[in-house]
């Protein structure tokens, strides 16, 4: 079937209803008849050329069936029997193949060898039956209301106003039970949002009994003097906003010749509020066009000697704006380790206005055309997901590039980075702020190409893959690194990827979920224990703690090491539990397990 010969407003219908992937690949089609009995959420169902039944909803592929023998189908219709059962008539050549979808696609019943068939109501009873003319066959065959066996009802099921009335009640109680517990959720929604306000606030107070003073600060040098003395240049650091995180930027070179571990940046704010962020580490990698470097993270927290490194420090935008009044001043030190010793690097006061934090100006996706610090922004406000794309290419089809996605996702090349593309058209479209990385192109139709996918977060992944499905009009089968194919059919064969078999062993975790569970009940009893001594306690301190915190030590320091010493000894069972099976195996009978308090 050619799409194009069908009529324009069944052209747009088929457009906004199925995938760019799957339109060509239509042989017949029908639309869902959306019976007022039935609940299922259907749009279309489709054939296509390779023998495939297609369910699809919202451009969403619902479930999916291959005939028998791969026959190619001419005609789709949808029937129903009197108990509104969902079956598909698939019509191919010589055959005709009843489909079910009461729940899933199965093949329900297969007549061949068929010269023709109609759906006629000869005896007038409202429920029209299948009749079916084989070749030789001058008397047709008539199915029963379930497309059985050929034979036509005796007795038509009819439902009462008696029972029908009956039904109300239960619909009712139902409908009831419902609204009760929509309530419920929503009840325990808002108790759990009050929970984390409670801890926040109580963090908060914890953190200020503990606030470091300023004026007794152990720097005394200026950071150029320190720089000099440690041999690690420094450079201003560059505040941006990127991906709706503050990102500060300060670009290193190690000069000495060791290795300096465990880097990080340690901040303090002048509003006496504490402040979460996160530090990480990336080194410069090979050049790409135009001079400029690209980044990779390192996960060691390890800068190499002689290497361009960047420090970056992560913070959420919206947990700066609500702390932020018209200024927010920031004491920074790099903290690492050389030879063993522990240094600290003062770093020049970092200062943030609310109007920094604010614009579509300040954000780094926006500004044109992105350098080399804004790519390492976006780096490091983003998550790196590698997929691997295998172009089932057909005749008619040009080989994918990034000009295809371009083209169909609404992304955009960097000026600077011609494997790169970035979405940022809308900061209100699911994609915005994905960046991809084409590392090759598929030379061959045995072979793959390789993306590396930066995003915000998982489901914008998943919402990429999805995108790419139903709007690029290539057939693509899309997958993480660590999955492999295989295909149905020996036509595809070639695509076939061998699998790779895991020798990992299998623990019992039987054992050890019940040592947890003891473990939990253990934990439980004395928590009640302690809140029940809190309760008698004359202690204004103790009194106090009551509803906001529970003191372990309310039952004493006796009963507490007691409790300590039975949780250790129920862990190390657990422990033990797990390797009981290799033990018997080995003969070991050493049974010293060490848990770690």
């Amino acid at each position: 079937m050619n799409v194009s010969d069908l009529p324009k407003p069944v052209q747009l219908a088929l457009t906004k209803l199925v995938p760019a992937s799957v339109i060509n690949n239509i042989s017949c089609f029908v639309f869902y008849d959306k019976h007022p009995n039935d609940d299922k959420k259907i749009d279309i169902i489709l054939c296509t050329g390779m023998g495939e039944v297609l369910e699809y909803y919202e451009r969403t592929l619902v479930s999916s069936i291959t005939l028998p023998n791969n026959a190619k189908p001419t005609s789709i219709k949808i029937l129903r029997n009197s108990n509104c059962d969902l079956f598909y008539l698939v019509v191919t050549k010589e055959r005709i193949t009843i489909l079910s979808g009461k729940d899933e696609l199965v093949v329900h019943k297969v007549v061949d060898n068929v010269d023709k068939y109609d759906i006629d109501d000869g005896s007038c009873s409202g429920q029209a039956c299948l009749r079916v003319f084989r070749k030789g066959d001058a008397v047709p065959h008539i199915f029963d209301d379930n497309f059985e066996q050929f034979k036509r009802p005796d007795i038509s099921v009819t439902v009462s106003e008696a029972e029908n009335d009956e039904t109300v009640p239960i619909i009712a109680h139902l409908m009831r039970k419902l609204t009760e517990a929509k309530y419920s959720v929503q009840h325990s929604e808002r108790t759990y949002k009050e929970l984390l306000d409670l801890h926040q606030k109580v963090a908060f107070e914890s953190y200020k009994k503990i606030h470091p003073n300023l004026q007794n600060s152990v720097f005394k040098n200026g950071p150029e003097k320190i720089a000099s003395a440690l041999r690690i240049k420094t450079k201003t650091p560059w505040i941006k906003v990127c991906n709706q995180k503050i990102v500060i930027v300060i670009e290193v070179t190690n000069l000495n010749k060791e290795d300096l571990e465990d880097v990080h940046i340690l901040i303090h704010g002048t509003t006496g509020q504490s402040i979460e962020y996160t530090t990480k580490l990336f080194e410069e990698t090979a050049i790409i066009t135009n001079n400029l470097p690209f980044w990779t993270e390192i996960q060691t927290q390890t800068l190499k000697p002689n290497v361009s490194s960047a420090i970056i420090l992560i913070m959420d935008t919206k947990e700066i704006i609500d702390s932020l009044m018209s200024k927010l001043n920031l004491n920074a030190v790099i903290f690492y380790k050389r030879k063993g010793q522990e240094y600290l690097l003062p770093v020049r006061e970092i200062e943030l206005y609310a109007k920094d934090t604010i614009g579509a100006k300040f954000d780094a996706i926006s500004s044109t055309p992105i350098d080399s610090k804004t790519m390492l922004a976006i780096l490091a406000t983003t998550e790196k997901t590698d997929l691997l794309l295998r172009h089932i290419m057909r005749s008619s089809e040009t080989a994918l590039s990034l000009d295809i996605l371009c083209q169909h996702l609404m992304m955009e090349r960097l000026d600077h980075y011609n494997n790169i593309i970035i979405h940022r058209s809308s900061p209100y479209h699911t994609l915005n702020g994905v960046m991809i990385l084409m590392h090759s192109e598929q030379t061959d139709v045995n072979d793959y190409t390789t993306l590396s996918v930066y995003s915000r977060t998982q489901s914008q992944v998943l919402a990429l893959i999805h995108c790419i499905h139903d709007a690029v009009p290539l057939t693509l089968v899309i997958t993480t690194p660590d999955q492999k194919l295989k295909a149905k059919h020996d036509d595809l064969a070639k695509f076939n990827e061998d699998s790779i078999e895991c020798t990992q062993k299998l623990y019992n975790y039987h054992n050890y979920a019940a040592t947890i569970l003891k473990r939990t009940k253990l934990a439980l009893k004395y928590l009640d224990d302690t809140m029940v001594k809190m309760g008698e306690s004359k202690n204004p301190l103790v009194q106090t703690k009551i509803g906001c915190e529970i003191d372990l030590f309310a039952a004493g320091q006796g009963r507490y090491m007691e409790f300590k010493d039975k949780m250790r000894k129920e862990a190390a069972l657990g422990v033990k539990s797990l390797y009981e099976d290799e033990r018997g195996e080995s003969g070991d009978s050493d049974d010293d397990v060490m848990c770690i308090d």
